[in-house]
C-alpha cells in the first residue's frame, strides 16, 4: 500500500500547541488574498517589574540571572521541568517547542522577549524551539493569577526572557560529542556618559533524527542559529537617560514529515524551516523624586517560512510586525510601589496568499505592591484593554500575604483573558469574526516555612476556571466548505499543585527541587484530561562546591502526557539524569557536562525522540 507522506509544519505546531481542552484551527492553502483592517488582540508587557520576592510565594519570579550557567544551550533544555514549567519539543535543537504550566498550554501561555510578545498572531501560540542561552541572560515566569498584568494569552502565566547589558568582556565556546558547537563573544565599552554593549553568537548542530528511530527513521535533523545584540545607554541631562538596543536572530531547522496512515512522523530530506527575527527597543527615562517617568517604543519583526526543496508548491510564509508605545509613571513610597501606564500596541500579520491583517490595542494599567504593617504584603493590579471592533476587557489580580513567626502564607485571586487568534476569527471557511474571548478566574493559596538547618519548603495550590473555551464545531453553513468552524464551546476546571525546595542543605550539598502535579484538568462536558500536559513532573538538583569548583547533579521526571482530547493516545512517562562540573579560574572557567546519563530515549511528543547521552564542554574567558 502506498503511504501518504505530508510535510507538516502546520500539523506539528497544532499538535504541540493544542490549547488546553480545545482543538487548534486547521490550516489550508489558498490562492486568493483577502485583506482586513480589524480590531486587536495583542498586548505587550508593561514596563514595571514586581519585587523578586513576595511574601508567601513558593516560587518567586526570577529563576535564572545567568542562563548560560545552567549548562544547557537551548532555552527548552534549560527551563524544561523547572518551577512547574513544561516545554514539549518535537526532537532536538531548533525543533518546534510549546509551553505549558499549571495545567494550561498553547495559546494560554504568553512568552515575552525583551518587552515584546512572541506568540504567533495566527494561532496565538509561541514557538521557542530556536531560542538559545546565547541570546538571553535572564528568565522569569509569572504564573497564573499574577500574570494578568501582561494582558491577552497570559491565562496560565507569562514566560519572560531578557537580554542583559554586558557587564564585561566574555568569550564562550561550547561543543558536544555529537558534533554540535556554539560560540559567543560580548564586550562593553564606556566613553564619557555613554556605555556600549555588544554580543554576537552562533550555534550549529547536525542534530538527531527527530522522527523515532525505532520506526525505521535515521536521517539527522540539523539546526543553525546566528544572533546579535547591541545596546547603548547614555545620559541626556540631569536625571535623564536614553536606552537603545537592537537584536537579530536567524535560524534554519531541518524538519521531518508526517504519515497520515500510521499517524507517526517520518524522515524528510528536503524540508526546512527558516525563522528571522529583529527587534529595536528605545526608552527615555527621567528620575523624578521618588520614582521615574518613562517613554518606551518597541518595534519587532518576525519572518517564518517553510522551504521544500522537492516541492515548491508546499512552501509557505508568515510575517509579523509589531510596534508598542507606552508612557508610564512609577512611584516608590515608604510602604510600597505604584505604577500607572498607558500603552498602544499595533500588530500587522501576513499569511502569504491567505490573510493580511492589521490590529491595534490600547491598554491602561494601575498596579500597587507594598507592605501592610510589619508582616503583611498586598499586591493589586487593574488592567483595561480597549481593542477596536471588540468589547473592552477588564482584568486584574489581588494578592495578600502574611508572615508568621514560623511560616509565610499568601492567598491570591486573578482574572485573565485570551482574545481569539487570527485563524480562529478570519481564516477562510473556518474563522468566525464574532468569536468571543476566553476568560479565566484563578484562586491560589501558598504556604512556605523556613526550617532551621535545612532550608525553605513551600507548597501551593492553584484553581483555574476557564469559560468560553474556543474549539472546533461542525456546521451546515455553506460558507464553511469543510463543515467545521471555530466557536466558543465549553468550560474547564484545572487544579494544580506545586512543592518547592529552595536554599536547602543536605549532606553538605545545596538542594533545590520542585514537584508539580495536576489533580484536575478536565472539560466539563467530556470529562477528559487536558492534552499536551504531563500530569506529574519533578526536578531535583544537588550542588556541591569545593573552592572554585562546582559539582552538580540534576534529575528530571515527566509523567504520562495525553496527545489528544479523546485521551486515546499518550506519550509515556520519561526522565533524564545529568551532571556538571565547573572549575573557575581567575580569568576563565571550564565546564564539563554529561547529559542524559542513562541514555533514555525519552519522548516528550509521541513518535519524536529527544537527544540521548552526550558529553558537553564549555569554556569561558573574561576580559
Amino acid at each position: 500500500m502506498l503511504r501518504k507522506v505530508f510535510v507538516f509544519p502546520f500539523f506539528l505546531f497544532s499538535c504541540l500547541s493544542v490549547p488546553c481542552f480545545a482543538d487548534q484551527a486547521k490550516s489550508a492553502g489558498g490562492s486568493a488574498s483577502q485583506t482586513f483592517d480589524l480590531g486587536t488582540v495583542e498586548v505587550s508587557a508593561p514596563a514595571w517589574n514586581y519585587p523578586e520576592e513576595i511574601t508567601g510565594r513558593p516560587d518567586g519570579e526570577t529563576w535564572f540571572e545567568n542562563l548560560s550557567a545552567t549548562g544547557r544551550t537551548t532555552i527548552v533544555d534549560a527551563l524544561d521541568g523547572q518551577m512547574g514549567l513544561h516545554l514539549r519539543s518535537s526532537g532536538g535543537s531548533g525543533s518546534v517547542a510549546a509551553v505549558s504550566a499549571g495545567g494550561l498550554s498553547g495559546n494560554k501561555i504568553l512568552v515575552v522577549k525583551d518587552g515584546m510578545p512572541v506568540n504567533d498572531p495566527f494561532t496565538g501560540t509561541p514557538d521557542i524551539g530556536d531560542f538559545s542561552t546565547l541570546q538571553f541572560d535572564k528568565a522569569e515566569f509569572w504564573e497564573g493569577n499574577r500574570a494578568t498584568i501582561w494582558g491577552s494569552n497570559s491565562i496560565g502565566g507569562t514566560l519572560r526572557l531578557s537580554s542583559r547589558f554586558p557587564d564585561h568582556g566574555r568569550l564562550r565556546l561550547w561543543t558536544d560529542g555529537h558534533g554540535g558547537h556554539g560560540e559567543s563573544v560580548e564586550t562593553r565599552l564606556e566613553t564619557g556618559s555613554a556605555k556600549i554593549g555588544l554580543r554576537v553568537g552562533q550555534f550549529a548542530t547536525p542534530g538527531i533524527s527527530a522522527a523515532e528511530q525505532a520506526t525505521g527513521n535515521g536521517e539527522r535533523d540539523g539546526f543553525n542559529s546566528d544572533s546579535g545584540y547591541l545596546a547603548v545607554e547614555t545620559e541626556l541631562g540631569k536625571n535623564l537617560q536614553l536606552q537603545l538596543s537592537g537584536a537579530y536572530n536567524e535560524s534554519l531547522t531541518d524538519l521531518d514529515g508526517f504519515d497520515f496512515v500510521t499517524t507517526l512522523p517520518v524522515d524528510n530530506l528536503f524540508f526546512r524551516q527558516k525563522k528571522i527575527s529583529s527587534q529595536i527597543n528605545a526608552a527615555v527615562i527621567k528620575a523624578e523624586g521618588n520614582g521615574e517617568f518613562k517613554l518606551t517604543h518597541v518595534a519587532a519583526h518576525n519572518g517564518f517560512s517553510g522551504i521544500d526543496e522537492s516541492n515548491p508548491f508546499n512552501e509557505y510564509g508568515f510575517e509579523t510586525a509589531r510596534q508598542r508605545q507606552a508612557i508610564s509613571r512609577s512611584f516608590a513610597g515608604k510602604h510600597g510601589n505604584c505604577l500607572l501606564e498607558l500603552a498602544r500596541t499595533e500588530t500587522h500579520a501576513v499569511n502569504t496568499g491567505i490573510l493580511s491583517l492589521r490590529e491595534t490595542d490600547r491598554a491602561g494599567i494601575i498596579a500597587w505592591d507594598g507592605g501592610i504593617g510589619d508582616r503583611g504584603s498586598l499586591n493589586a493590579v487593574f488592567r483595561h484593554d480597549d481593542p477596536q471592533n471588540h468589547s473592552a476587557v477588564n482584568t486584574g489580580n489581588l494578592e495578600f500575604g502574611y508572615r508568621f513567626a514560623a511560616f509565610d502564607i499568601s492567598a491570591a485571586w486573578g482574572r485573565a483573558f485570551r482574545m481569539p487568534a487570527l485563524n480562529e476569527r478570519y481564516y477562510p471557511a473556518y474563522g468566525d469574526p464574532q468569536l468571543g474571548a476566553e476568560f479565566s478566574t484563578s484562586t491560589a493559596v501558598n504556604l512556605s516555612r523556613l526550617i532551621k538547618g535545612f532550608g525553605r519548603i513551600a507548597a501551593g495550590v492553584t484553581r483555574f476556571r476557564v469559560a468560553d473555551l474556543i474549539g472546533t464545531t461542525s456546521t451546515t453553513d455553506p460558507a464553511y466548505t469543510w463543515g467545521i468552524k471555530a466557536a466558543n464551546l465549553d468550560r474547564a476546571e484545572i487544579m494544580s499543585h506545586q512543592m518547592v525546595l529552595s536554599d536547602c542543605k543536605l549532606a553538605g550539598c545545596d538542594l533545590y527541587g520542585n514537584f508539580s502535579w495536576l489533580d484536575k484538568a478536565i472539560l466539563e462536558k467530556s470529562g477528559k484530561q487536558a492534552p499536551g500536559i504531563a500530569d506529574r513532573q519533578a526536578s531535583v538538583m544537588l550542588e556541591r562546591k569545593y573552592g572554585n569548583a562546582r559539582y552538580a547533579l540534576q534529575g528530571r521526571w515527566w509523567g504520562e502526557t495525553w496527545e489528544n482530547a479523546e485521551n486515546t493516545k499518550s506519550a509515556p512517562a520519561s526522565h533524564d539524569l545529568s551532571m556538571f562540573i565547573r572549575q573557575t579560574f581567575k580569568e576563565c572557567s571550564l565546564e564539563v557536562g554529561l547529559l542524559n546519563l542513562t541514555d533514555t530515549q525519552r519522548q516528550r511528543v509521541l513518535g519524536y525522540t529527544r537527544p540521548g547521552r552526550r558529553l558537553t564542554l564549555a569554556f569561558e574567558a573574561y576580559f
